[in-house]
């Protein structure tokens, strides 16, 4: 997490700075990843560099953390328009990860996950506060539009979905998403869908 004396930057100045930072981590890999670009870039000292995070690996995993904020919010709007249909929030989310200029920043983000491809399906995601995000999308999917047995299985159907969707949207947003990959990730959310046993005779 940054530190406070980044948080209470005016917002203009910790703009500056993220934009610096997004444009680096968007040119290159991030083991190559340049801090001495960054300030120079965003015209702060050194000094000021560490007054903010720890190191470059907190900066880039908080810059990931905001876009998934932003996912965060595209998907509760996703449900908030669909009348919570909770399968429709990982089909769009999809469409627009895979659209250019669908999602705030997305161009640069399209750009920092094809430089970190290696990371996409561990650490890259490691920065979601997953329960967190599970807590505040539950209330808002129509639950009469899904199969439950219990009050719990709500949320082990998003965790699922998580699940089967993370690889798929991360592919999406680097660009790595054609018609096939497409097409085989709404395969894999219409078996969800259905279920995978056999109805039972009755």
């Amino acid at each position: 997490m940054p530190s406070a004396t980044f948080l209470n930057l005016p917002p203009e100045k910790r703009e500056r700075f993220l934009r610096a930072a997004r444009a680096e981590f968007a040119r290159v890999p991030y083991a190559d990843a340049s801090i001495n670009r960054m300030i120079r870039a965003a015209g702060i000292p050194r000094g000021s560099f560490y007054m903010y995070f720890a190191n470059k690996e907190e900066l880039f995993f908080y810059i990931l953390e905001v876009y998934h904020d932003q996912l965060a919010k595209a998907a509760s709007q996703i449900l908030r328009e669909t009348g919570g249909d909770l399968f429709a929030v990982f089909v769009q989310l999809y469409d627009r990860l895979s659209a250019p200029l669908g999602l705030e920043h997305l161009t640069e983000m399209q750009a920092i996950l094809r430089r970190n491809a290696g990371l996409q399906q561990g650490q890259l995601l490691r920065c979601i506060q997953l329960d967190e995000i599970v807590r505040q999308l539950l209330p808002l999917v129509d639950q009469s539009k899904l199969f439950l047995r219990a009050p719990e299985d709500l949320e082990d159907m998003f965790h699922i979905l998580i699940s089967v969707s993370g690889p798929a949207l991360a592919a999406a947003a680097g660009g790595e998403a054609g018609p096939e990959a497409r097409r085989r990730y709404l395969a894999r959310l219409d078996l969800l869908r259905r279920g995978m046993q056999a109805p039972k005779n009755l």
